[in-house]
């Protein structure tokens, strides 16, 4: 198949991600592949080094009208078949685009928010393209929130290449855990993931949490891993809570693998919405147990008491609860680990991935 992927964001989130594995995975399969990326995204150089076809184009602009007329060019002179939209910034310029080209290209757009479209996109998304939610949450709230033929949303939950993590902890993650000044003995909880607006993935209840467990002399350390507006805000919450010496925050890192290593927990206590965070997939891949909040798509990950511990939304008592469980059963922390690895090889790999999307890509094309 000739398949163009779309993605304007293409910075290194989430949903980057998983359009780097999906193009790699295709590219693998036999399929031609193009990436089309806003020039200057963050990850436009690793896709390239990677081998990838990419093809750049003005990032802003009026009516997003530079991207779409690369898209129609990149139609036309590769014969695409298949446009493939990640961002909703995409969804209606990859539409227009594919029907200005003339040329019955397909359009596929990918869900990764666990609401519905809004305006005009919920009337027409469905009679316009094929729509993929990456849970069966995000599925839920297109069926009862979209209008169209229904058979066109498809479920497909996200994947990632686990091969990338061991279960293991490598060398050179005790090395990076002695440079941070965590002791072996230490358990390290750590949130992994973006702080911007007011809530972010709940960083400022993770550290809430901290502090209790804190007031206890337990032996525990907190790392807050990535970048956003709030901060600031974080780093006057380590303060005021005594959290200096337990509590890190470490800049955006590629290096996932090596973080997840070196921690000993994940904790995703989301208070906002979330349609699937690929963040406990790769906990899992590193034979992590997790701590989530019982949110959307989180529990179709997350099996309490089996790979992890689910807590209620915003309650900190609870999620001190479940820390401290974690913190006092290596056993548990271990036992937990290996299913969660066990799980996320049978059901959320970037070969199952790739494998429903081509199937999707077939169905897409065979449909009058």
């Amino acid at each position: 198949m000739r398949v163009l992927q779309v993605n304007s964001r293409f910075d290194g989130g989430g949903v980057d991600n998983q359009t780097l594995d999906l193009v790699l995975g295709l590219q693998r399969a036999g399929d031609d592949v193009w990436l089309a990326v806003a020039a200057g995204s963050r990850w436009e150089a690793k896709a390239r080094g990677l081998g990838l076809r990419v093809e750049t184009y003005r990032r802003r602009s009026l009516l997003k009208g530079p991207r779409i007329r690369r898209w129609i060019g990149l139609i036309r002179r590769h014969r695409i078949e298949i446009i493939h939209a990640h961002h909703d910034t995409d969804y209606w310029p990859a539409i227009v685009a594919a029907r200005l080209a003339g040329r019955g290209t397909r359009v596929v757009i990918t869900r990764h928010l666990a609401y519905a479209p809004r305006r005009l996109g919920r009337w027409c998304f469905l009679r316009l393209a094929d729509v993929v939610a990456v849970s069966r949450a995000v599925e839920n709230a297109l069926r009862s929130g979209m209008r169209g033929p229904q058979e066109r949303v498809h479920q497909i939950h996200c994947g990632i290449d686990v091969h990338r993590f061991s279960t293991e902890r490598s060398p050179s993650a005790w090395e990076y855990r002695r440079r941070r000044g965590w002791r072996d003995e230490e358990v390290v909880f750590g949130v992994v993931g973006s702080f911007n607006g007011l809530r972010g993935k709940g960083q400022v209840l993770f550290l809430e949490a901290a502090a209790r467990l804190r007031q206890e002399k337990t032996a525990a350390r907190f790392v807050l891993v990535g970048e956003g507006t709030m901060k600031p805000s974080l780093e006057e919450l380590i303060r005021s809570r005594g959290l200096e010496t337990v509590a890190t925050m470490i800049s955006f890192t590629e290096e996932i693998p090596l973080v997840m290593s070196a921690l000993d927990v994940l904790v995703h206590p989301a208070v906002g919405r979330d349609a699937f965070p690929l963040v406990i997939l790769e906990a899992f891949a590193s034979g992590k147990p997790v701590i989530g909040s019982r949110l959307d798509g989180i529990p179709e990950s997350v099996l309490h008491d089996i790979n992890g511990l689910l807590v209620p939304p915003g309650d900190v008592q609870l999620l001190v609860a479940a820390m401290k469980k974690l913190l006092e059963s290596p056993e548990l922390r271990r036992r937990m680990g290996e299913a969660g690895r066990l799980r996320v090889c049978e059901h959320f790999s970037t070969e199952q991935l790739v494998r429903r999307t081509r199937q999707l890509y077939v169905e897409a094309l065979a449909h009058d």
